[in-house]
Formats: C-alpha cells, structure tokens, sequence
C-alpha cells in the first residue's frame, strides 16, 4: 500500500510581536494560495504533520512516554530524558514540564491549520469534491487534536475558525465533548471508507477515535454503536499473526484503522533509541541514545506461555562484546513491539505508531456491552477472538459477574496494547490509576494527577486561562 509520509512543507501562520491587542495580524500565507490544490495540500500535510506529533521532539515518544512512566508500564534509567520521565513516574510532575507544553503546542498547532482550511477552502474556485476531501481531512484532524488534548489535559480552550478572541478560557466538559463528537461525526460522514494513501484520514479512522473516546468519557451506549458501526463497514480485520501487525513491511495492513506514520529519513520516531543500550548490536546505519527503558518482571511472567505476545520482548543478549547480558530477574527487560528499522537514519526508524487497531475496536465493544448489560455470551466471543489469536486459551461465560469480566478485559488489554500508550487511559477509566501507583509503587499519587497541569507558559500568556484543580 502507498504510505503517506508526513512532512512540514511551510509554516502556515506566522504572527507578528506587538504591543497592543490594535496590532495587524500578519500571515506567510499569500491571498491566493488556498484557490490551488498544491497550496491547500501543503497546510493539510503541514496540519497532518502537527496532528501525529511528528514536530514533536523524537518524534512523537512523548505520546508513548506520558502513558507508560506514570502507569507504572515501564520504567526508565540513563540518558538526559531521565530528568523528564523519572517526575512522570514518581508523580512530582509540574507545570514547568517540559513535556506538557509540547504536548499543549502542538495539537493546537495542527487545531491552526486546521481552523484555517476550515475557514478559507469553502470560499476557493477549487473543485468542490476537491473542497469536500480537504474540509473533512481538516476536521477529522481537528477533531482528534482536541481528543488528544482532552486525555492529558482535559477540557481546554476550544479555538475554532469562527474564534476571534484572543485569551479564550477552558470550555466546560460537557461542551468540549458534544465538540470532539461532532468533529469526529461530521469527518466520519464525508471520509472514504478507503484513502488511496496509507496514513491519511477515513471513515474508520474517524469512527475509531470517536469509539475510544466514547469509550474513555464512559458513554457506553455510543461506544457500543460506533464500534459496531465499525465491524459493519467490513474494512478491518484481526491479522492472524499478532507480529505482523507492527512488522516494518505490513504496515498499513487491515487491522490498523489510525496510526501515526513514520519515514527514517523525514519524520522518524526515536522509541528503540530511548529504549535498547548503547551495546546492544545494531547495524551500522542504526543507533540509539544513552537512555534505556525497561518493563518489569511480573508483567513479562504474567503472559501464558503459549501468548506470543509474550515473545515481544528483549529478556537476554550478547552485547557488542560478546558479554551475556541477562535482563530477566532483575526488572530489566526491554518492549520490543517495534523492530529496528533496517533503514534507520541513526536514532529515527520509521515504525508506525498504531493508535486505533480492530483489537481495541473488538475489546471497547466487549467492555461496554458489559457495562450496559453485564456477561454476555457475545463479550465472551469478542474477548475470545483476541485471545485466540494471541494462542491462548478461550474463556468461557459460566460463571463470571460483571465484574469479573471487568477484570479480564482490563488484563487483556495489558497484553494486548502494551508499549501502544494506552495504559494510562484505562487505569483512569477503570478507576484504579491512582490506587495502583500508591499502594504497589509507593508514589505520591493524588486524585488531581488523573490530569496533567496546564503548562506554566499557557497560563501566563493567557489571562484567562485557569490551572487544572489540584496543581
């Protein structure tokens, strides 16, 4: 399949300093470059680029990063980034973290390029299926920049293409939902159900981020439609070998309904680097930094032995020595979901980051017809289909309360989606985030850290922006 590589080909809206609020807003963009297709392409590639983080600093890792460490997933030792991830894992966090206020600029630097196509391609001489594609790519963009937001930090300013203000304050949670919703909605409606491009919006991507986040905000009855909803389109499928589906050469397979694509040579990703030690053996063309992430033993030892996902991690190696280095025992362990990437540039390889997969569509079905309607024989089969294909055995309906389901789908979704950055998410909506990192990892965790604080260098260019409760 032809892959979609996200690249920044300009800077779409370029401010100039002033002194008062009475000064002219200048742009780089030209009156006419939206009236081409060529101008109108490089803010929507310019607005993908922001959307999947690829500006971000190693790419993106922080979207993996801000899951892991806090959730106790994983832990990290070595490297600068130490001084990053070791407050995320110990809950000392502030609002001067750096990585809060990257994960803050750039989803509403997309939320930009987006409000811009918006409110300009509807007024272009351009072709009007030409108009339809983009307007519902921008707001498909915008739609899952503000769900993004709404996971770390909840309800924030909502900037649309008809905003004026200058210092917009937090919207409720109520209104920022219904807007996710109807972004999502109106770009799941226009979206192909299948783009010629790998990496670019369509209808499941659309419905699949919508599912998740009726899944994550509770709204069990719209989380059970959207995924059926899903299944219905007949697009996606679970791949029979679990690998494959994170393998280099399958990427943009069936069972992948949104990821953030990556290229070695524009717009890599830097998560092997920051995970694997500087003696482990690579090809020449490869690398990695001094930071090294590990997973704990009891998770590794908690896969069945004939759970090939299991086999997705770094336990043992010969390091560039000849030395036996043994990583098991002693919590050391290393993910490796992703492979290293053959055409690595240095650190950066080109491993897609999955967001949405047809497992998490079968397993956000399976919870919430639970939580609606309690065991079922038709959770148990949703739950079974994800089982069997990992090669481990079936669960059966007898028996079991809805709560106890509650328990199995939350372990199967530790197996499932380990090192794919949604730990975090379930912990919180499973209600045990907090509970789990004081009473098993001694951290100071408080209620309030269910978000993160609004970036320091928000607050004080915003007068009317308020701190998250708690910080």
């Amino acid at each position: 399949m032809k892959k979609f590589f996200l690249t920044i080909l300009f800077t779409p809206w370029l401010l100039a300093g002033c002194d008062s609020l009475d000064e002219s807003v200048y742009s780089e963009l030209t009156p006419n470059v939206l009236n081409s297709q060529n101008g109108a392409l490089s803010l929507l590639n310019s607005a993908y680029s922001n959307a999947s983080l690829v500006t971000l600093g190693n790419g993106g890792v922080q979207l993996y990063f801000l899951s892991a460490m806090p959730s106790g997933e994983a832990w990290n030792q070595g490297g600068n980034i130490e001084a990053q991830l070791a407050p995320l894992t110990n809950f000392t966090w502030d609002s001067n973290h750096g990585f809060f206020e990257e994960v803050w600029r750039v989803p509403y630097a997309a939320i930009r390029d987006a409000n811009i196509l918006l409110a300009e391609i509807p007024n272009t001489t351009l072709p009007e299926s030409f108009k339809e594609r983009v307007i519902a790519e921008a707001t498909f963009i915008r739609g899952f920049s503000y769900s993004l937001l709404y996971n770390w930090f909840g309800p924030t300013p909502l900037i649309t293409e008809e905003t004026t203000d200058y210092f917009v304050a937090k919207a409720s949670d109520e209104e920022y939902k219904a807007f996710i919703e109807r972004d999502l909605l109106a770009a799941a409606e226009k979206l192909p159900v299948n783009q010629p491009e790998f990496g670019r919006a369509s209808k499941g991507a659309a419905l699949g981020v919508l599912a998740k986040f009726y899944l994550n905000t509770r709204q069990w009855q719209k989380a059970e439609q959207t995924s059926r909803q899903i299944i219905g389109l007949g697009t996606y499928e679970l791949l029979d070998d679990y690998k494959k589906v994170f393998a280099l050469d399958n990427e943009g397979n069936r069972e992948i309904l949104w990821a953030l694509t990556r290229h070695p040579q524009g717009g890599a990703i830097f998560l092997n680097a920051l995970t694997f030690p500087t003696d482990y053996p690579l090809l020449p063309n490869q690398g990695v930094y001094a930071a090294r992430t590990h997973v704990y033993d009891d998770f590794v030892h908690s896969f069945a032995e004939t759970d090939v996902r299991g086999t997705m991690f770094v336990t043992e190696y010969t390091n560039t020595a000849g030395q036996h280095i043994q990583l098991l025992g002693k919590n050391q362990s290393f993910p490796y979901k992703y492979e290293f990437d053959p055409n690595s540039s240095g650190p950066g390889t080109g491993n897609d980051f999955p967001i949405v997969r047809y497992s998490d569509v079968l397993l956000t079905l399976a919870e919430a017809v639970n939580e609606l309607q309690g065991p079922q024989q038709e959770v148990i089969d949703l739950i079974n289909s994800v089982r069997v294909r990992a090669k481990i055995e079936p669960i059966t309906l007898a028996g079991l309360t809805q709560q106890s389901v509650r328990d199995i789908i939350y372990q199967e979704r530790e197996w499932e989606f380990f090192a794919e950055g949604k730990r975090r998410e379930d912990q919180i909506r499973f209600g045990n985030f907090i509970t789990k990192a004081v009473n098993e990892r001694n951290k100071s965790a408080k209620p309030h850290h269910v978000l993160f604080p609004i970036p320091e260098v928000e607050l004080a260019a915003n007068p009317n922006l308020r701190q998250n409760d708690g910080y």
